[in-house]
């Protein structure tokens, strides 16, 4: 009797694995599901694991965001005393001067290849396009346009809970009570994370330590608009997923992915 429940169930077995194997998401998602064999793979599962991971924990327990920017909060004086701060406020200025200065590399070296001069050794046409077309992107469209446009999250210098009027919402609610610049995410820490695309364009011997670099820079930008009650931390980790997602997109279109020439 036994051995008739044990062939029963191998039989199911069998079916369900034959069922699962028509699938046509199967083959992909094993794909994605294996040790990584590149460093493009590699990347991509860091960005994942990173975003699953920071989106998990602060959609469980979204009270996370309001006790870290608490933290920043002089309650008794009800205000963000490091919103004055000389220091947040020159590392918020060097920022947008680091930002303004590799725009303006890139632009140079475009309008340079385009008018038939040689490529700059430092910045080829197309190198200055990935770089443009990362900034565009990531805090452009999508921190900029598509999320702090349309996702209605207050930010911490707005809720109830910080001597605002407005209720504080999770980062995965987009039905907050703030109309417009809203806080989710964090344009500024995404602009910050946009040094990862530069960091990935060193030769290999220092890409890891660039790479390193440029999400502590990420990380120091945001959590200097924390500081300031402009930003929860779950839109500073979220900008910099995000950010790394595009120009890890970017970077396969324009250089990984390219077509190989017919032989």
């Amino acid at each position: 009797m036994s051995i008739r429940r044990d062939e029963v169930a191998s039989a199911r077995w069998r079916r369900a694995g034959q069922w699962l194997s028509s699938r046509p998401w199967v083959e992909p998602a094993a794909r994605f599901l294996r040790r990584p064999q590149s460093e493009a793979e590699l990347a991509l599962w860091a960005i994942a694991v990173a975003g699953m991971a920071v989106g998990f924990v602060f959609g469980l327990w979204p009270a996370l965001d309001l006790s870290f920017s608490g933290l920043f909060y002089d309650a008794a004086q009800r205000s963000w005393p490091w919103a004055r701060d000389p220091l947040v406020l020159a590392i918020r200025d060097f920022n947008a001067f680091v930002t303004r200065a590799i725009v303006a590399a890139a632009a140079i070296a475009l309008i340079f290849a385009a008018a038939g001069g040689r490529s700059f050794a430092f910045m080829s046409p197309r190198v200055a396009l990935f770089l443009l077309a990362t900034l565009a992107a990531a805090p452009g469209l999508i921190a900029n346009v598509v999320l702090k446009s349309h996702w209605g999250r207050p930010r911490p210098i707005e809720v109830t809970a910080f001597g605002g009027s407005l209720d504080f919402v999770p980062w995965w609610s987009p039905f907050g009570g703030c109309d417009s610049n809203c806080s989710f995410v964090s344009g500024e820490a995404s602009s910050a994370f946009w040094l990862l695309a530069a960091a990935i364009l060193l030769p290999e011997r220092y890409r890891l330590a660039a790479v390193a670099a440029a999400i502590v820079y990420g990380m120091v930008i945001g959590l200097s608009r924390v500081a300031m009650g402009g930003h929860f931390l779950s839109d500073v980790l979220l900008a910099g997923v995000f950010t790394a997602l595009a120009i890890w997109l970017l970077y396969g279109m324009l250089f990984r992915w390219r077509a190989q020439p017919e032989s």
